[in-house]
This record gives structure tokens, sequence and C-alpha cells, in this order.
């Protein structure tokens, strides 16, 4: 058994990987890292040897190696579903990533800089409508309206999602807006790949259903659906572990 640990900005994720998950925990990343990991070992134990991801790694003291997120990422896109490019739409980030035969990283495109279209977007747009985020997909789904967020910024963003609440908009359609801004912004970091081949969406945000029929219907082409999308870079960081 090899230990995979993601110590995301939001989420950290650990995977005990034997060519499939025996178990996992996934914790909300606090300020103190160390309590966070003492929590995780202690629901998963008996690993031969442990590999970190992510933008927390080095705090991963106990860990065998570091191996970095979209290496991760590209490795168990392709060892789990086959997949030539990965989609991962992280708490900041969006990661649009080419991989080989051999899980190999051909190239990649991120939008670290920005916080467009991630996690932490739905956030602070569920947050300015007052809903769960868990709650998107039952709301997007009852949309009956078409309407559309056009600022990537998420400032900016909430201040569009804020006018149309006072204009009395319905949280369902504003909600459906959201969704569509993410596919958008999601589609166009992929595009820059030029797809051609399989495609898997990965991160937390993949496990809305609102989100990932909206990238593929922008997309089309040849999607498969990653099992445990939250879990990928853990898992990838799993399958570095059994190499060592």
């Amino acid at each position: 058994m090899f230990l995979g640990i993601d110590a995301g900005t939001r989420f950290t994720k650990a995977v005990l990987w034997n060519g499939e998950i025996s178990r996992f925990a996934v914790k909300e990343t606090v300020g103190n890292m160390k309590s966070v990991l003492e929590s995780i070992t202690k629901e998963i134990e008996d690993y031969k040897l442990c590999c970190a991801t992510g933008s927390g790694a080095e705090l991963v003291e106990f860990a065998d190696a570091r191996e970095d997120d979209v290496v991760c990422l590209a490795i168990a896109g392709r060892d789990v579903v086959n997949a030539d490019y990965v989609i991962d739409i992280g708490a900041q980030s969006i990661t649009a990533i080419s991989v080989d035969e051999d899980g190999n990283v051909i190239d990649y495109v991120k939008n670290d800089k920005c916080a467009s279209g991630s996690g932490k977007f739905l956030e602070v747009m569920s947050s300015a409508l007052g809903i769960e985020i868990q709650d998107l997909d039952n709301l997007a789904f009852r949309s009956n309206k078409k309407l559309s967020i056009t600022s990537q910024c998420a400032v900016f963003a909430e201040s569009e999602v804020i006018s149309y609440v006072n204009n009395g908009e319905s949280r369902e359609n504003i909600i459906a807006a959201v969704c569509d801004a993410v596919a958008k912004i999601a589609a166009s970091q992929v595009n820059k790949l030029k797809i051609t081949g399989r495609y898997t969406i990965t991160g937390g945000v993949a496990n809305f259903t609102s989100i990932t029929e909206r990238i593929k219907r922008i997309i089309g082409g040849d999607y498969v659906k990653f099992p445990n999308p939250q879990l990928a870079a853990a898992i990838g960081a799993g399958i570095v572990a059994g190499e060592l």
C-alpha cells in the first residue's frame, strides 16, 4: 500500500493506493497543517512509502518524495481513465494538461495568477447569493431563464451577481449563469491545447454536474468521467510512491 497526499489550498486529500483506492481521507486545510496531517495519518496507516504533492507538499515532513501536482494529475488521468487531456478545476486555479501514452506531461496551461472560474470563484458567488455551495446543482438545474456573467474577475462578477439579485432575478437563474461562466473559463484554458483525444475533468469543482455538463457541451469530443475527481492529484501521488 502506498500513500499519496495532496496538500491543497482548501482541502488536504490522502489516498491509500494499491492499484485502486483502498482508503481515503479529505480534511479542510487549516493554519495548523501539522494537526491536519496527524488527523489524516490516524485514519490511514500501514503504508509502505508516501509521496506528497500540492501547494503544501513541503509541509508533509514524513513524505518519502514530493512531486508537482501537474505531474500527479497527468499520471492519474492516464492510469485511471486513459485520458489524453486532464482539466483540473481546483480551489484556486484551472489547469489543462496534455498527457502522452506513458502519463508524462506534454504541455499544460494554468491560470494560477487568478482564481477566475475556480472553487474559490464559486464560493464567492454562492456567498453573494446566500446559498450553500453544495446546493449549486439543485438550484442550477431549476433555471428557466438565460442570464450571463460577463466578467471573469471574481470581484466584478460578484458585482454582477448582486445587481441581478437587486433586480429581482431568481437565485436559480443567477447560479446557472455562474456555472456557464465557470464552464466558459475552463473551456478557454483547454482550447489553448487544442484537444484532439479523450479528456477528463478533475478537482473538487468536477463534482458539480451542472458545471461538467456545460464544459462537455462547449468542448464536445470524447469525455471520460474520472471517479472521485477531488482525489485525482492524491491518486497520482500514490502511484508515484509505488514507483519509488
